[in-house]
């Protein structure tokens, strides 16, 4: 309870020193807030220039000036002294003199000669977007001019010009807003509405490191919106661009279904490192890279990344696009920017979710009581002949009993569904609040947000609570802005597996007649079954809890309108820690270990530190048809992080489950602290060139150099180079086929590479012995073998692209082809026990992973002024990989894997390809298996050594088709997610109806499918027998998936009874999540915890 208390203070402190940082952000917004001409300053300046004057009042006020320098500089010197004057007051006295006079605009001073002070023409107006609401900080100019304004916090502008000018013309600019021009015609009132540049950010490639205009870009990217992204029926960051794009996938968990505290595993358009070697290499070499507002973030901070706090994500798939990452983007690069702060009047928004997630158990195809108990009867268990007791009168009365007992009780009614035992309608909830407000100088944002997940399963529970503080500061040409974030996640996981309730025999009775709860299931000299409930009703827990703190701070110079300098540093803490009991009295803890030895306590503390820092240099400029681009920089980071836990034993029965309460460590345990530390520098250098849009050029080089590799390969060169051509923008294509609006075609190559390795496997390492002191000290042995000529793992990247819009934008369509080449690969070798270790890693082989990717939109309807819109889209992929050069340096891997596994890796083969022997079928006269020799024989005879290729796991190919729909203020989509053309290998064929254990529950087709007599066709053998079946053929299907992935329903209030109550907008929306799901086969997938279906509801609005 104490434990409860302490975190529970610290997360209400933590939320005081928020609301306080708040407050007095609210104090400082509303006082910076003053009329420019109200503002005072204090100067002492003495034989100056006028601009000098204004210089100085700008560093003061932020006051701006508009004047002619020539003029200014022909005119004398002058002395200032003010102290706390108004700037108005000053500048009427020091102009006395002066054929000049000056005019008053919002921020903006406009010195102008007297005799033409009364020929000035003042505009003003209103300008709001196309729901009627103000629209602060647009930039109003007279066309051909450096004359302009800016609309305050109520949209409102004036603009004074001199009368002698013809026929001006306002040009409105906004970010994120069409612009608009308006010629004046004499009035003096001009009012402007704005719409939303529906496709700007279609229009622009945000890379981290710069943005350039997408159609003078030749890299394969793709960037959504957040609306994009919580419209297809999630709130989760990553399964939204899993139905969102093509070349995201997000790998099914069979084993761990919908496990809120397991992260997912993904990949961008394949695996670019050796597959099925996450586990081996103690990492993920093939996550992509993750870039969170210019910095690099982990896989967690974006799963748990609130969607609201998101603005925009891109994904850069090709070299052309990530190189300028380098040695970090062979897997892909993830873009994710977040909300930043506007300025104008202070804005309240709000989103929360209410969400219901159910277990979805349709893959499982268990038997009921009466049929389980068939099935033990037809397969022997109650037949003393098989039991083979050498008691064979007693075996067979006591099996006897045994039987008619079970009968009794299904007669009785017994028939327990343990699946549905640990499981529950897990009732979610997810917030988010953002404040946001402030002047052309000084903007800020506020947010918090929580997310509790509570998981299908009973005990899984994942609650995230999270805050972020945003500044931006602006002064002259400079820039300064902030982001500080920090997140704290409590989980909670499950102490006994979903597998163990679906072993579990549904003619077990779950309590007693009183309610108690057994120890075992069934007890005696053959078997010994526990009671899932009763292990899950001890004291034993596994918990766990993180801290993320993260603080980015960029500075920006920009000189003019060609240059821009930028400077940034990041700096991110990490805190992670874990704990787990398991109780004494747990079944497994009684069955194996000594009465003094039972009960384990295990923790862990994970703390990490990351710094980065980077200088970046930008330069743009059009040269009449020639458009130069050129970004160059450098950047360090370094990465620490420590692991340290123990693990003790030896616990009495009853709420002592802390350590204190320990017997000791395990024998031969100590505790555990390894301290890992990696460092990275990179200088970089891009450059994009375009003529007149058509001809297109882009080429990155970067120097890379990391702690990761060995000592003789510290650094290295990654570059890339994209070309593309513009055909829309050619004279015989704009001529003939006006309906054409773009049609790119673009190609690149280059070679980024891939350092998501442990640091430490270029070192040797050694492991100190308590066992052996001796007369110098403690002993100790060899614990790893580094290899100091450990390479980089290098990915030469090739893509082909045709980017296509036709008919006023109502059709689009992508595609890309790309190639894939690793090499070298780093691979883990096993080393004879000799060596005194045994593993090794070293660089061999090649991988090629190609494919092709699609994406197409196509708009029905489109009509914006009555909001009538009707889409459908589609996308897709399909690739496959190939091993090559390994030679035998993987020949025990391989072997290893014979009878568990059926991935192989040998030169020329896909590593998706399904390994196993080929199979003849069932002989229907013996129920026995028939198998196929390399010779083209037959044998019952299996052997290994016949394994040949029998399937493919890659689908031949799948994606996305989905269509959206909205009037007015209402809006439908759907998302159906197809899969055609994969192989599966069906271990619940293999583990639940053949090779069964007859005292647990099994799958119905053991008991329908298999031989029983002769002249049976089946594909399953002989039901008695007990022989363990190979891995063959028999057991790989082709299987086919089509699902429904998401259904999104809007509506939006525009108007009326909302804006009475003080709202700006106001949606409500449900969305459901995997609906359904069509196979040709059926496998259990959900293993050690299920898949579930969920249905979210909320509302959103601003004030």
């Amino acid at each position: 309870m104490c434990h409860f208390f302490d975190k529970a203070h610290k997360k209400l402190w933590m939320i005081m020193r928020l609301c306080f940082i708040f407050v007095v952000l609210l104090e400082f917004a509303s006082r910076a807030n003053v009329k420019a001409q109200d503002q005072v300053v204090s100067l002492d300046l003495k034989n100056v220039h006028y601009y000098e004057l204004f210089n100085e009042i700008h560093k003061q006020t932020g006051v701006r000036f508009i004047y002619n320098t020539n003029q200014l500089e022909k005119m004398s010197l002058i002395n200032v002294h003010a102290k706390k004057k108004k700037v108005s007051d000053l500048l009427t006295e020091v102009l006395a003199s002066t054929p000049f006079t000056f005019l008053y605009d919002q921020n903006v001073v406009m010195l102008v000669q007297r005799e033409e002070e009364k020929k000035g023409i003042r505009i003003t107006g209103i300008v709001t977007d196309t729901k009627k609401e103000p629209l602060p900080g647009v930039t109003v100019i007279i066309k051909g001019t450096q004359l302009g304004a800016a609309t305050d916090m109520e949209g409102r502008y004036s603009l004074t010009f001199l009368e002698g000018k013809e026929n001006p013309v306002l040009v409105f600019t906004m970010v994120g807003m069409e612009t608009v021009e308006v010629k004046y015609q004499g009035k003096d009132t001009i009012n402007v509405v704005m719409k939303d540049a529906v496709n700007e950010l279609e229009d622009v490639v945000v890379t981290g490191i710069f943005t350039r205009k997408k159609e003078s870009f030749t890299g394969s990217v793709s960037s959504y919106t957040k609306n994009e992204l919580k419209k297809v029926g999630t709130s989760n960051v990553l399964q939204s661009l899993k139905t969102l794009d093509p070349s995201f996938a997000i790998l099914d968990d069979v084993q761990f279904g919908s496990d809120p505290n397991r992260l997912p595993n993904m990949e961008i358009r394949g695996k670019s490192s050796m597959l099925g070697m996450r586990d081996e290499l103690e990492a993920d070499p093939n996550q992509p890279l993750f870039i969170l507002d210019g910095f690099e973030s982990s896989l967690e901070a974006i799963n748990d990344l609130d969607i609201n706090r998101i603005e925009s994500i891109t994904i850069l798939k090709d070299a052309a696009s990530t190189a300028i990452y380098g040695s970090k983007a062979a897997n892909g690069v993830v873009v994710v920017e977040t909300v930043k702060p506007q300025a104008g009047k202070l804005q309240v928004n709000y989103n929360g979710n209410l969400n219901v997630t159910m277990p979805d158990l349709s893959s499982y195809n268990l038997m009921n009581a009466r049929e389980k108990l068939e099935f033990e009867s037809l397969a022997g268990r109650y037949d003393p002949n098989i039991v083979g007791s050498p008691y064979r009168t007693e075996t067979e009365i006591r099996l006897g009993e045994m039987y008619h007992e079970r009968l009794r009780s299904i007669a009785e009614g017994i028939d327990t569904y343990w699946l549905a035992e640990p499981l529950r309608v897990g009732v979610n909830q997810k917030h988010s609040l953002y404040v946001m407000g402030g002047d052309e100088h000084f903007m800020f944002g506020l947010g918090g947000a929580y997310n509790g997940v509570t998981g299908v399963m009973k005990e899984s529970n994942r609650q995230v609570l999270s805050g972020n503080i945003d500044l931006i500061y602006r002064v002259s040409k400079f820039q300064f802005s902030n982001k500080f974030s920090v997140s704290t996640t409590d989980y909670d996981n499950p102490v006994v597996s979903f597998s163990v309730y679906a072993k579990s025999n549904p003619y077990y009775k779950k309590r007693n007649s009183d309610g108690t709860i057994e120890q075992w299931l069934e007890y005696n000299d053959d078997v010994k079954i526990a009671n899932p409930l009763w292990n899950a009703s001890l004291n034993s827990r596994n918990t766990g809890n993180n801290l993320n703190l993260s603080n980015y701070f960029i500075a920006e110079w920009t000189p003019s309108n060609l240059w821009k300098v930028r400077a940034r540093f990041g700096l991110t803490y990490s805190n992670d820690d874990t704990e787990k009991f398991i109780s004494p009295e747990d079944t497994d803890q009684v069955l194996n270990k000594e009465s003094g030895k039972r009960g384990e306590y295990t923790t862990t503390n994970l703390r990490g530190n990351q710094y980065e820092g980077e200088f970046t240099v930008t330069f743009a400029q059009l040269f009449g048809k020639h458009r130069i681009n050129i970004v160059g920089g450098g950047n360090v980071f370094s990465s620490k992080t420590l692991l340290q836990g123990y693990s003790v034993e030896g616990f009495p029965a009853g709420d002592f489950t802390y350590p204190s309460f320990a017997g000791g460590y395990p024998e031969n345990a100590l505790p555990t602290y390894v301290e890992t530390v990696s460092h990275a520098v990179n200088a970089y250098f891009n450059t994009g060139y375009s003529f007149d849009d058509r001809y297109l050029m882009d080429f990155s080089l970067r120097l890379n150099g990391s702690s990761v590799f060995g000592s003789t390969s510290k650094y290295n060169t990654t570059w890339s180079l994209g070309l593309g051509w513009n055909l829309h923008r050619e004279k015989f294509i704009a001529d003939n086929l006006p309906f054409v609006n773009l049609f790119k075609i673009r190609a690149s190559i280059g070679n980024p590479g891939n350092q998501s390795f442990d640091s430490g496997r270029t070192l040797i390492t050694y492991a100190f012995q308590s066992g052996m002191l001796n007369y110098f000290g403690l002993g100790a042995l060899p614990d790893q073998i580094g290899n100091p000529d450990l390479k980089w793992q290098i990915t030469q990247d090739k893509n082909i692209g045709m980017d296509l819009t036709l008919f006023n934008s109502r059709f689009s369509l992508t595609v890309d082809y790309f190639h894939k080449l690793t090499d070298p690969l780093l691979i883990r070798v096993t080393m004879p026990y000799s060596s005194g270790t045994t593993e090794y890693y070293t660089n061999a082989g090649e991988q090629v992973s190609q494919g092709i990717t699609f994406s197409t939109v196509f708009h029905i309807l489109r009509d914006t002024d009555r909001r009538i819109l009707w889409s459908v889209r589609a996308n897709g992929r399909t690739q496959k990989t190939r091993i090559d050069k390994i030679g035998n340096k993987l020949d025990v891997f391989n072997n290893n894997g014979r009878g568990t596994r059926t991935q192989r890796y040998y030169d020329g083969a896909d590593p998706d390809d399904i390994w196993v022997i080929k199979s003849a079928g069932i002989d229907p006269s013996t129920g026995k298996e028939l198998f196929f020799t390399k010779e083209g024989g037959f044998t019952y005879d299996f052997s290994y050594d016949n394994e040949v290729i029998c399937g493919n796991t890659r689908p031949d190919i799948e994606g996305v088709i989905g269509s959206s729909f909205t009037y007015k203020g209402l809006t439908l989509s759907l998302n159906f997610r197809y899969q055609l053309g994969a192989d599966v290998f069906n271990s619940a064929l293999l583990n639940k109806v053949e090779n069964v254990n007859l005292y647990y529950n099994q799958d119905r087709r053991a008991l329908y499918e298999r031989w029983q007599n002769p002249g049976d066709i089946r594909i399953f053998k002989n039901i008695r027998d007990v022989n363990s079946s190979p891995m063959s053929s028999r057991f790989v299907q082709r299987e086919d998936v089509l699902a429904l992935e998401s259904l999104y329903l809007e509506y939006e209030f525009m108007g009326g009874w909302i804006k009475q109550v003080g709202l700006s907008n106001l949606k409500v929306f449900c969305s459901m999540r995997d609906v359904f799901r069509f196979s040709t086969i059926r496998s259990e997938r959900g293993i050690d915890y299920p898949f579930a279906r969920s249905i979210d509801a909320g509302l959103s609005f601003n004030f």
